[in-house]
């Protein structure tokens, strides 16, 4: 008899509900842009409340003025270079503020998360 234990992630339902919340925005971000910043504002300050961080692919996707969502239709996506350095930058279409991401090649730029020393344990879900 095999005893797994099973722990419980703090601040589980309040992932569900961001997780929730960043789906819906990204529904009604081609609607009603003003709907879609208003789920994103949620999302942020829901995280700010309850100390969690937010994952850094949903932290990418949102505006930080307008905390509008960013896809294909409600932004513009360019490659830029600077200094021999490549970029991509994307422009929010309802505030206009910028967004600009490493995209070197020869350059070994990674988030943290996706560092090996990121991550120190990775805890599945009970089913």
């Amino acid at each position: 008899m095999s005893c797994t234990k099973v722990r419980k992630v703090q601040g589980n339902d309040c992932f569900q509900r961001i997780n929730f919340l960043y789906q819906i925005s990204k529904q009604t971000v081609e609607i009603n842009p003003a709907l879609s910043s208003h789920y994103g504002n949620l999302i942020i300050n829901l995280a700010k409340k309850n100390v969690l961080k937010i994952h850094p692919d949903i932290k990418r996707q949102i505006c930080k003025k307008c905390k509008c969502v960013l896809n294909n239709k409600s932004s513009t996506v360019k490659l830029r270079t600077k200094n021999k350095s490549k970029y991509i930058q994307k422009i929010c279409k309802t505030c206009g503020t910028r967004k600009n991401f490493p995209a070197d090649k020869n350059k070994d730029y990674k988030v943290w998360l996706e560092k090996p020393d990121g991550v120190i344990e990775v805890i599945k879900a009970a089913e």
